[in-house]
């Protein structure tokens, strides 16, 4: 694959993608328009909804002027969370495309074209829907998709075994992907002993740790809408939404349920989170105020002290089993260290900051502004959480570990 070529099929994938996730979202509300067709509503909205959705997908906040909806008045604000779920669906997309370009001979073209692509689409979307009353910013359309699809088809493109379509198809590697492969294994050698030791199986458990949460997190969630459906369709009909506006409402909830899912972890770990400025939900304690007629909203965690404490045994003991598990993964760590407490120390320090890292991550991109009002502050607060995940990772790590990480007793072991 040359560089034209490998510049095209990167700029031709980059306009499919954009293709994909905004005609997901204009599929349906064309349907519901055109089966409501009242000429009320033009089309042109189900367009500036899809785009929007995506840009906003991006990182793009979308900002709106103050206006007026069924007789309620509000004053200007910004939308900056992420919708995770169109968000992770563009990124699954580009990880996927950019796994594919790895068999290139020269990878550069292709990262130029992609993003210039992706960007400049993004911004010429932006432009064809622009309207007075949503604000996207002047170049933010424009750089901040590039950036984002960029960064993913580098990282991509570079790691990993390199894709072949048949035994004996690939060429030449790509400079590009032997240089960066090169400087990281560099970096990686010149890391503490401590660190280069513990780092696999330490990385390991708390990536192990922050899916137990999701996972958990996810299954409390889907109990919730399956027992409680009923309450879910009254919160529907309550809204009294024609089908056009139902569609909307549905893709949106859709959009945001894994956002959902990280609140549902960060309770779980006691950290807690908030739907509006001044609520708090944990655990340990809960206070709401009015919520927002959002039917997926039923299916969040609002229990107090006894229903609730259990969950946060789920962290300590993921991070325990864990540790356990991933014990033929830390063998050196039985002789590079004199003690087995500074052994145990090592891995329990690289789990606990990577799950910290992680979860900080994650909320803060699924955490943010979801309206006017006290819904400017909708989510969990990274800080707390990464900080709460920290120490339920640590300590149960470090105790595990002392089991794993024992020294040997004489030369003849190490054979």
């Amino acid at each position: 694959m040359n560089r034209g070529l490998s510049f095209a099929i990167a700029a031709l994938q980059a306009l499919i993608i954009i293709a994909t996730v905004v005609g997901l979202i204009v599929a349906p509300l064309t349907l519901a328009w055109f089966l409501e067709g009242n000429g009320d509503v033009e089309w042109i909205l189900a367009l500036r909804v899809a785009v929007y959705a995506f840009l906003l997908a991006c990182g793009v906040p979308i900002g709106f002027a103050e206006g007026e909806v069924i007789g309620i008045a509000f004053e200007s604000f910004s939308i900056t969370a992420l919708p995770l779920g169109l968000t992770g669906l563009i990124a699954l997309m580009a990880i996927r495309i950019g796994h594919r370009l790895s068999a290139a001979s020269s990878l550069w073209p292709a990262w130029v074209g992609g993003a210039a692509a992706f960007g400049g689409i993004s911004y010429g979307a932006s432009l064809l829907v622009v309207d007075s009353a949503v604000i996207a910013g002047t170049w933010e359309p424009l750089y901040y998709p590039a950036l984002f699809f960029g960064l993913l088809l580098i990282i991509s493109s570079v790691s990993g075994k390199r894709y072949e379509l048949f035994e004996g198809a690939n060429g030449e590697e790509a400079k590009e992907r032997v240089w960066l492969r090169k400087l990281v294994a560099t970096a990686f050698a010149k890391l503490h002993w401590s660190i280069r030791t513990a780092l696999n199986p330490g990385v390991r458990v708390g990536l192990s740790v922050v899916a137990s949460l999701v996972l958990t997190s996810s299954i409390l969630i889907a109990l919730a809408l399956s027992f409680g459906w009923i309450q879910v369709i009254g919160l529907y009909q309550g809204l009294g939404l024609s089908i056009l506006g139902g569609v909307v409402v549905t893709i949106g909830q859709l959009a945001i349920l894994p956002n959902l899912i990280v609140y549902g972890a960060s309770w779980i770990s006691g950290a807690g989170f908030s739907i509006g400025t001044g609520s708090y939900v944990s655990p340990f304690a809960s206070e709401l105020g009015p919520l927002p007629a959002l039917p997926v909203l039923a299916a969040l965690p609002t229990g107090g002290f006894d229903r609730g404490l259990i969950f946060v045994l789920v962290p300590v003991v993921a991070a325990i089993l864990g540790t356990f598990f991933v014990s033929r993964h830390a063998d050196q760590l039985r002789w590079e260290y004199g003690t087995r407490i500074s052994g145990a120390l090592s891995i329990s320090v690289v789990a606990a900051t990577t799950a910290a890292v992680t979860v900080y991550v994650i909320s803060l991109a699924a955490s943010g502004s979801f309206g006017p009002g006290r819904f400017e502050t909708v989510g969990s607060n990274p800080a707390v959480f990464a900080g709460v995940i920290f120490l339920e990772v640590l300590i149960p790590s470090f105790l595990a570990a002392l089991v794993i990480a024992r020294p040997y007793s004489d030369a003849s072991e190490r054979k």
